[in-house]
């Protein structure tokens, strides 16, 4: 599982617009984290600072898949994210929908008001992008 500080420090990066500081840290972490929750919403998060945005989207996608299947974090060490990012996790999807102009999606995804309503829309999600999988 990532440290909260090397979280903390690529996100503050990507933050500041730091992109060759933060990709650098990506790299360094991508062997050993590239399933985990918390790397793949960082990783979004570097896609949107290359304007990659379709690729933002599929990478949140992953990071849900992998949110949500126990066994594969328990196999693999990784913690879920605390419910503060994974409400982050929906914003910055419905921000990236909005980008690409989908703006019902959009709406739905900035307004889940609970962990409930985050299933609801994953699952509709999960319906809508069926081809969006990782290895396990």
């Amino acid at each position: 599982m990532f440290n909260k500080k090397e979280f903390e420090d690529i996100y503050q990066s990507i933050k500041n617009n730091q992109k060759d500081k933060a990709q650098k840290n990506l790299k360094l972490f991508r062997e050993k984290y590239d399933l985990d929750p918390d790397y793949l919403y960082l990783m979004a998060e570097f896609l949107i600072l290359e304007k990659r945005f379709y690729q933002a989207i599929d990478t949140i996608h992953v990071s849900l898949l992998v949110e949500n299947d126990d066994r594969f974090l328990l196999k693999n060490n990784f913690k879920k994210s605390t419910q503060e990012l994974i409400n982050k996790k929906y914003n910055l999807l419905g921000d990236l929908f909005e980008i690409i102009d989908i703006t019902e999606l959009s709406k739905q995804a900035k307004n889940l008001n609970s962990p409930k309503d985050q299933v609801f829309f994953f699952k509709k999600l999960q319906k809508l992008m069926p081809g969006i999988s990782f290895n396990k």
